[in-house]
């Protein structure tokens, strides 16, 4: 990670176009045992993924859809994949994430992060009660509450003492909802009947 060790690999073969219904932004890298598979999309068509070569420097295969919410703009992106205990959590940040000093959403129409889960890192991710993500399903894994507006940008890492931890940024009611005065946060997740929750 040091200035100077960095090499330029070139683009990995994932681009925007008006000729496809991604959006080739807010990108995740995972690792599966040997392989890795790359999570992006903003908006459009959502969730998409694409298997990447050995080296992980290059797409290995077409993109193929892993999230889809059908209505208003597909106001999903930020995908990050986490393992634990025999399943692939996808989190996604869903609805509007910024501006709100100026414009603020009307009330659940803000960032939150939702959740599905699937035994397989490449698809079938499916909400609590069961709904298939491709088709509007998900679940909510933190929305706002209290003076914690708008939480989403996620990711999950495993901290050596708390265990898998969420962390995100939000706006502080008390401290001001432009985008300059975002916070960072972070929750020790709880885990029950196979589900994180904070």
């Amino acid at each position: 990670m040091d200035p100077g060790t960095w090499t330029d690999k070139g683009a990995i073969g994932v681009t925007s176009s008006s000729s496809k219904n991604y959006n080739a932004i807010d990108a995740n890298l995972l690792q599966v045992g040997s392989s890795y598979v790359l999570s992006f999309g903003s908006f459009w068509g959502d969730i998409h993924q694409v298997s990447m070569n050995s080296a992980a420097t290059k797409s290995a295969s077409s993109a193929y859809q892993i999230e889809y919410y059908p209505s208003g703009t597909h106001p999903c992106e930020g995908s990050f994949i986490y393992y634990y205990s025999g399943y692939y959590y996808l989190t996604w940040s869903q609805g509007i994430c910024c501006g709100y000093d100026t414009s603020k959403p009307a009330a659940g129409e803000e960032y939150k992060i939702m959740m599905c889960r699937s035994t397989s890192a490449t698809g079938g991710f499916v909400d609590q009660n069961g709904a298939d993500c491709l088709t509007g399903g998900g679940s909510i894994l933190l929305e706002s509450h209290g003076t914690v507006y708008g939480p989403g940008g996620q990711g999950i890492f495993t901290d050596s003492s708390l265990g898998p931890v969420l962390y995100y940024h939000y706006a502080n009611t008390n401290v001001g909802l432009g985008d300059g005065s975002y916070l960072f946060g972070w929750n020790q997740l709880k885990w029950s009947n196979g589900w994180p929750s904070v």
